[in-house]
């Protein structure tokens, strides 16, 4: 049973949002005013619409909720439908009404919108009905691109969704999800679950747009505890619309303008249902079925449900078209009549209809029978109902049979497909077999030739199977050619046998040429491809190859690097202590010699560090050069993957092209088919028109003559009729030139306010862009201001004091804010002319004005004069824009030429750059091919090195185990040298005192230079012989102590530092040598600047080749000889190692001074047998050899003869053996 009731009009709530960060950012004003207590808004300044409830920007959701939404729930537990709307632009705020992005998290905060509030209500009232029993269930789609999607289906692609009507229950969905819920929390889930399957995307109006068109519906049945018949089912629909866009203002592309034209249809068919559902005249047709939105809200509109539509708009100025738009629409809403009724279960008010039938039944079957009902009355079940039941039986069984049937059917269809894709696959593997096959077969070998000479059974019977495969290469190959032969001439002749229109063929020759052309080019990059690509693995298997070598080149410098590192820190640790002690040892005078040799190892040291250091150096570059040779490889073997995904791309492509080439073909080929089908049924239907042609001429050549008389006839009355019509012609043309004129004034005014009106939404247009530019930079100065980024422009470069830059930044702050306030101004009067331009549209673009518009044309005369003028004018626009597309035609003529040139210059440029990168492939293995060539060098050398360290090192022990040795004599010679000089001193003293003796007998007279201070033993210089007299000795000079330890340490240092800089070591070693007969002045030697050429040389006028002694240029000097000095000639041999000796040792004269030092002796003299003063005094005769001597120890003498002046002295003091280390020079490690 079901109520009717009064017709209900939709409730219509307006809702305004606030105005965004981003419209205040962009200057906008608020163009709508909300009246104080009144459901009422302005738009502008007098347009005014007014609605059930008005929300103004500052209402809350619980307010909106509880005004508008909560009496519809009332409703819905009464057995009412209901529905709730949300309607407006994008971005206006209607998801956030809705609450169609709530997630569990937000459950107690304020801005819960109304889908998460009405559960929560629903619940609490059904809390409250405990005499009720409630079954509630939940579905959830969305209209994405005029499709219906359920968001509660894990596969949106399980289930195919239908709209179907029932005339009982209404609008239902078939295949829709539908879930029972029992506690508010699994609505909860339910809605969240929807909420992240729901299409959204962002545009430039906003971030988080709603794609589609979302419906949460609420299926409520209850029933009463006591009385289980008694039940009432409801819906409640709650619906949240996307919104209108504009593309100019979303700037969509792609997929989101799709959409967009896809959602603003839907909305165009809403409007239209509206619009109908609101117009005054009844009975007009409501085109419910134009969009899948419009019939699943059939319901709410205009049917059985109350409905409420929340219209959201936007306050801002430059939304004020789109708002102006809702707000109407809303207007028109709310005329529509909707009529509710109490929603009873079907079942039930059957039942309760049957009952009531069988009462009436019963009373009717008493009265037939006189008050008494008989007592055998059986029911059987009629004949036709038992056929039907068994009918359905056997269809159900049937079904169920063809339904395994179609089961095991997919099954093995999957299997197939399974079946052919690894068909494929094998297929494509044995091309690859064939193919080598092929190329193994290519080398032509005459196998027979070679059975017969092979002796081996084993290789005969490889070679006939060889044979064998060679003869089946060849079968197939010539099966394939036939087979591809027959093919072609089967595609020839039914091309021949094909006779198709002239613009048929040509399009398939088109396609075809377009087709062959295309697979071409893809070959031909395919090819490229292959070849880049084969250069780039073979450039990778280089640089692998290279990289496997430098792997154990990488390990032994990583190990070198760390023994290394950790032989620098221990030399670091040495050259600190020998410092410490060097510093030690110069405040002890004692201590010179051991300082010196201490600073000779400091020096040492700091050589072998740098050289650790160089070596450091050189390693690491090494290393580096590995891990850029890595990275390298790298790089190409993702350049090498990507080439390869080309590859396999560009071959599916090729693929894809030949597989729609063929369908095309075969698709032709059905047409072709059909074409000569329809040919001969037209051959045949033109012979059957042909025959009744025949027939219908005999009739019309009888009727011709009857009409001609007829005719004859009809001329008279035509012509009468023809001057009736001239004068009533003339008498219409005379009232008609002033209604033309009337209509041609009122369509060109029409028109110009028409054409006045888009060229002021244009400035309105331009005026908001304007306002929104001055908005960002108002906002730019304000954040510049804040920051305190205000520099000057353009400053000098000068100091400034305190003063001036705190001016300055007043200044720039200053300009700062008063470009500020000329932005504002600017933007205020930007407004005003927006807020004018506005109310001038509102005014043009009235409501009525369409039907105002069409009202001055009242008959047809003015309206075939408007249609005149309107014709004339399209003319004349056509030619002008004729005139317009051939100008623009040339244009895009031209610019096609020049995109073809440019598409060639990029080919062009594309080959140039293919090229150039091969070629830089090419020398990059170049490169690598170098890079292994020195790797190998290198290893070699590294192996050469390697074996001279061990080497140097074996004689480095050996220098050091000797050099240890000499210091024990050292030690040794240095207490000898202690008592020497003990005993000189008291020789001194006792000839001192001899002498007195002598002179207080006046035997003897002392000079004044004798009477010495028994401190200086060494001042004593006994007087010369005469040198006529003197054969072959020494030279003799007087120096103390201190001079020969000052002439000993500078020329082991000059010899150190010699080294240093002396790039070729001189292996040479220095000894003394004797002195030959020479006068006083060749001692001297010459001072000459020059070459040394004539006699103002002094040592060619005295017939004498120069020697070391002399002061001029060795380089320059024509007057010396090879192998010769001023002192005598010294032979020298090479020894293995290309050192240099002296081959006889020096010769001491008997009978010299008792004076002479200690180091007067040979080199060569056995150091420990220097124990006793009485053999160190004697000197009969020159000791043996000693099995010590080094042949590694270099002189430091007759290298540095042309240095400074003032170290000659004591350079010629050292050569004249009268120091105490003349006869040693210092040990030269070789470096490692």
């Amino acid at each position: 049973m079901k109520e009717e009731v009064k017709g209900i009009p939709v409730r219509v709530a307006l809702r305004c949002r606030p105005l965004v960060p981003k419209e205040i950012s962009e200057g906008c004003q608020m163009c709508l005013s909300f009246v104080p207590g009144e459901p009422q808004v302005v738009v502008g300044t007098d347009k005014s619409f007014t609605y059930d409830f008005v929300f103004d920007p500052s209402t809350e959701q619980e307010e909106v909720f509880n005004t508008a939404v909560a009496p519809l729930i009332k409703g819905v537990f009464k057995g009412y439908n209901a529905t709730v709307l949300a309607y407006g632009q994008t971005g206006s705020g209607k998801t956030y009404s809705m609450g169609g992005a709530y997630t569990a998290e937000q459950e107690n905060e304020p801005t819960v919108g109304v889908i998460p509030r009405v559960i929560q209500l629903l619940f609490k009232e059904i809390d409250k009905k405990s005499d009720f029993e409630f079954t509630l269930k939940v579905s959830y789609l969305e209209i994405y691109n005029e499709e219906i999607l359920d968001l509660l289906c894990p596969s949106r692609e399980k289930a195919q969704i239908n709209i179907r009507e029932d005339p009982k229950e209404g609008i239902k969905i078939v295949g829709l999800t539908e879930k029972t819920v029992l506690v508010a929390l699994d609505t909860v889930s339910c809605l969240e679950q929807g909420n992240n399957s729901r299409t959204v995307a962002s545009t430039a109006m906003n971030s988080q747009s709603s794609r589609s068109h979302a419906i949460f519906t609420i299926s409520l049945e209850q029933r009463k505890k006591s009385d289980k018949n008694s039940s009432f089912r409801s819906k409640l629909h709650l619906v949240d619309l996307a919104g209108s866009e504009r593309q100019k203002k979303t700037k969509a592309e792609g997929d989101r303008l799709k959409e967009g034209i896809n959602i603003n249809r839907g909305l165009l068919c809403l409007g239209n249902v509206i619009s109908a559902l609101g117009d005054d005249k009844k009975g007009g047709f409501v085109p419910y079925r134009d969009s899948k939105l419009t019939r699943l809200l059939q319901d709410s509109l205009g049917g059985n449900s109350h409905t409420l539509m929340i219209a959201c708009v936007s306050p801002a100025d430059s939304n004020l078209e789109e708002t102006l738009n809702t707000l109407r629409y809303a207007d028109r809403a709310r005329k529509i009549k909707n009529k509710p009724i109490v929603n009873i279960d079907p079942q039930t008010a059957e039942l309760n209809h049957l009952k009531q039938q069988v009462q009436q039944l019963q009373v009717l079957l008493l009265q037939a029978h006189g008050g008494t009902l008989p007592g055998s009355i059986t029911v059987e079940p009629s004949e036709n109902l038992q056929s039907l039941m068994e009918k359905n039986q056997s269809l159900v069984e049937e079904n169920e049979k063809l339904s395994r049937g179609l089961s095991e059917a997919a099954g093995q269809t999957a299997q197939m497909l399974e079946r052919i894709i690894l068909t494929e696959q094998a297929n494509e593997k044995m091309n690859a077999k064939l193919e080598e096959l092929r190329q193994h077969a290519a080398c032509k070998l005459d196998l027979q030739k070679l059975v017969e000479t092979l002796e081996d059974q084993e290789l005969k019977e490889n070679v006939e199977i060889i044979c064998n495969l060679q003869q089946l290469i060849t079968q197939l190959s010539d099966e394939t050619v036939a087979c591809m032969a027959a093919a072609i001439d089967t595609a020839v002749e039914q091309e021949a046998q094909v006779e198709t229109s002239p613009e048929t063929s040509r399009s398939s020759d088109a396609f075809t040429t377009q087709h062959a052309l295309r697979q071409a080019q893809m070959s031909k990059e395919l090819v490229e491809l292959n070849k880049a690509l084969a250069l780039k693995e073979a450039l990778a298997r280089k640089m692998t190859q290279n990289d496997s070598q430098l792997q154990p080149i990488q390990y032994q410098y990583q190990d070198n690097i760390k023994e290394l590192e950790l032989e620098v820190i221990n030399l670091q640790k040495e050259k600190e202590e020998l410092v410490l002690e060097l510093q030690t040892a110069k405040k002890d005078a004692n201590q010179a010699k051991l300082s010196e040799r201490r600073r000779k190892r400091l020096q040492e040291l700091e050589g072998q560090i740098a050289d650790l250091k160089k070596k450091l150096n050189e390693q690491s570059k090494l290393l580096k050069l590995k891990e850029s040779t890595e990275r390298t490889v790298s790089k190409l073997n993702q350049e090498i993957r990507m080439m390869k995904n080309q590859r396999v791309q560009l071959m599916r492509q090729m693929k894809e092209d030949a597989e729609k080439f063929r369908q095309w073909k075969q698709k032709k080929d059905k047409e072709v088919i059909q074409l000569k089908e329809r040919d001969r049924k037209r051959q045949y239907e033109l012979l059957k028109l042909e025959r009744n042609f025949q027939k219908q001429s005999n009739v019309l050549r009888r009727k011709t003559e009857e009409a001609a008389a007829a005719n004859k006839r009809l001329k008279d009355a035509l012509q009468k009729q023809r001057e009736v019509a001239d004068k009533r012609k003339e008498t219409q043309s005379r009232g008609m030139e002033g209604t033309a004129a009337r209509v041609k004034n009122w369509l060109g005014n029409e028109i110009e306010v028409m054409v006045s009106t888009e060229e002021a939404k244009r400035h309105l247009n331009d005026l908001l862009e304007d306002r929104k530019i001055l908005a960002q930079d108002v906002a730019q100065l304000k954040e510049k201001k804040e920051s305190g980024e205000n520099p000057p422009p353009k400053l000098r470069r000068r100091t400034f004091s305190l003063t001036e830059v705190r001016g300055q930044v007043s200044e720039s702050e200053d300009s700062i804010t008063k470009q500020i306030e000329s932005l504002e101004t600017e933007m205020e009067f930007r407004s005003a002319q927006i807020a004018d331009l506005q109310q001038k549209l509102l005014d043009a673009e009235s409501e009525d004005r369409p039907k105002q518009r069409w009202e001055n044309i009242a008959t047809i005369l003015e309206a075939k004069c408007a249609l005149k003028y309107l014709i004339g004018e399209l003319v004349s626009s056509k030619i002008q824009v004729s005139k317009l597309e051939s100008s623009l035609k040339q244009s895009k003529t031209s610019c096609a030429d020049m995109q073809k040139m440019l598409f060639e210059e990029r080919n062009h440029f594309a080959e140039i750059e293919t090229e150039l990168q091969a070629e830089l492939v090419r020398m990059e293995q170049q490169h690598q091919e170098k890079v292994l060539y020195l790797l190998s060098q290198l290893q070699q050398s590294q192996m050469a090195e390697k074996q001279l360290e061990e080497s140097v090192s074996e004689k480095e022990q050996q220098l050091l185990s000797t050099l240890k040795c000499q210091d024990e004599e050292l030690e040794k010679m240095r207490e000898v040298c202690e008592q020497n000089q003990q005993l000189l001193r008291e020789n001194e003293i006792i000839k001192q005192k001899l002498t007195l003796l002598q002179v207080a007998s006046r035997q003897k007279h002392l000079p004044k230079d004798t009477l010495l201070s028994p401190d200086s033993s060494f001042e004593y210089v006994p007087p010369k012989p005469k040198p006529s007299r003197v054969k072959e000795k020494f030279l003799e000079q007087s120096m103390d102590i201190e001079d020969l330890k000052y002439c000993s340490e500078h020329s082991v240092n000059e010899h150190e530092d010699g080294d240093g800089d002396d790039d070729e070591g001189d292996d040479e070693e220095w000894k003394p040598t004797k002195l030959v007969k020479v006068s006083r002045k060749n001692i001297q030697g010459c001072s000459c600047k020059g070459w040394c050429g004539n006699k103002q040389c002094g040592c060619r006028k005295q017939k004498s080749d120069c020697g070391v002694d002399c002061c001029c240029d060795p380089t320059k000097c024509r007057n010396r000889q090879q192998g010769k000095d001023s002192l005598g000639t010294v032979e020298r041999t090479q020894d293995s190692e290309g050192s240099f000796k002296l081959e006889d040792p020096t010769e001491v004269t008997p009978g010299l001074s008792f004076f002479n030092p200690v180091c007067a002796t040979p080199n060569s003299k056995i150091l420990k047998e220097m124990c006793d003063v009485e053999q160190v005094l004697s000197k009969k005769t020159p000791p043996a050899p000693s099995p010590f001597d080094l042949p590694e120890l270099k002189h430091v003498a007759t290298e540095y003869q042309e240095n400074k002046a003032p170290g000659k002295k004591k350079k010629r003091a050292l050569a004249s053996n009268t120091s105490f280390f003349s006869g040693c020079s210092p040990i030269e490690e070789e470096a490692h």
